[in-house]
């Protein structure tokens, strides 16, 4: 396979948890598969980057999972796109007007950017997605 670049833009986030999960397991997915593949954390997405946020977030109920619990968290789906080798970046100015500080962000995190540095990166990529 040829190499791919992948920017995934990632606006979703504890306000609607659902759709919080599969950009994870799509990007560790892609990452499998020899795809560079970064994603770029605005809007609520910033939100999955404080401490203890997504670790207390699934993306259906527990009660609905298999035999009636054990439900991966969204922080899980992030570790295992980590692991995978995906990149996670936030962007600067949704960092800023959240008022957060590095300290409060999980380690996973790549960098924080500014939002022209995303504009760069999507224009020079493959593929950008959206959720």
């Amino acid at each position: 396979m040829e190499d791919k670049k992948v920017i995934i833009l990632m606006t979703s986030g504890p306000r609607t948890p659902w759709r919080c999960a599969s950009p994870f397991y799509i990007a560790a997915l892609m990452a499998s598969n020899e795809a560079e593949v970064e994603m770029f954390f605005n809007m609520d997405g910033t939100n999955l980057l404080r401490k203890g946020v997504a670790e207390k977030l699934y993306p259906i109920d527990p009660k609905w999972g298999p035999g009636g619990g054990e439900v991966k968290s969204v922080y899980d789906f992030m570790k295992d796109a980590k692991m995978a080798g995906v990149k996670f970046y936030s962007c600067r100015q949704a960092i800023d007007s959240l008022g957060l500080k590095e300290e409060d962000l999980i380690e996973e995190l790549d960098g924080i950017l500014p939002a022209s540095e995303f504009a760069l990166r999507a224009m020079e990529s493959d593929k950008v997605l959206t959720f």
